[in-house]
């Protein structure tokens, strides 16, 4: 369904990005979808400018790959790729829980307990675009903690940039991430244990790269209008 007339009136560049992102972020965009500008216009309601304007943002986040004669496409994340960005992660998350377990409160932990309930809770329905999304809220619960913006800003990007890598690579019947692995973390995080919790968040991360079948597998088909209007 496109936008209606008053959508299109008041749709701002930022809201087209953030909908198109956080359709990628949740996986409802899956890696290789073709984000063809025509029927991206449609849905929108905008020009042809703003379209290529926003394609540009997402590119610069590398969220789409943008190909000569062959159009924007969400982006698919080459098995080296995949290993660099978990590099990135543990070096950038090992400072964030390091700092995270000198700086935690009361109300940190307590929030932090019951985000990990909602993944729980997640788990049980077998809800995977929820488990996923809250998967990634916890590491940027644990980053808020740290109070470190630079690191909450870059962990931000590589987070959405792994749901890519996750959406390509993830094996049926096995859920990349753990809540229980979660929960250990935290629980150094209480104790003021910042060597065990950035061990644990290694372990944690590279378990999740571990839990991945680092092959090629072909695009599914979507409904673009479906996902976005």
């Amino acid at each position: 369904m496109a936008a209606t007339k008053t959508q299109r009136e008041t749709l701002t560049d930022d809201d087209i990005y953030r909908r198109i992102h956080a359709s990628i972020a949740a996986q409802a965009l899956p890696p290789g979808t073709r984000l063809r500008e025509d029927e991206i216009r449609g849905i929108f309601g905008v020009s042809r400018a703003r379209i290529r304007a926003v394609f540009a943002r997402l590119a610069y986040a590398g969220l789409v790959a943008m190909q000569p004669n062959r159009g924007v496409a969400v982006a698919r994340p080459s098995v080296q790729e995949a290993r660099d960005l978990f590099a990135a992660r543990r070096a950038v998350e090992a400072a964030i829980v390091r700092e995270a377990a000198r700086r935690l409160t009361p109300a940190d932990e307590k929030r932090l307990h019951e985000h990990i309930r909602l993944e729980e809770a997640a788990e049980i329905r077998r809800d995977r675009p929820e488990m996923i999304r809250l998967s990634g809220e916890f590491h940027l619960l644990v980053a808020a903690v740290a109070g470190n913006a630079v690191l909450s800003r870059i962990l931000a990007e590589l987070v959405t940039r792994e749901s890519l890598v996750i959406a390509t690579y993830e094996a049926p019947g096995r859920p990349s991430c753990s809540n229980h692995e979660h929960r250990d973390i935290l629980d150094a995080l209480v104790r003021g244990d910042a060597e065990a919790a950035a061990a644990l968040m290694g372990g944690h991360l590279s378990a999740i790269e571990g839990r991945l079948a680092l092959h090629d597998a072909p695009p599914a088909a979507v409904d673009l209008a479906a996902i976005l209007a």
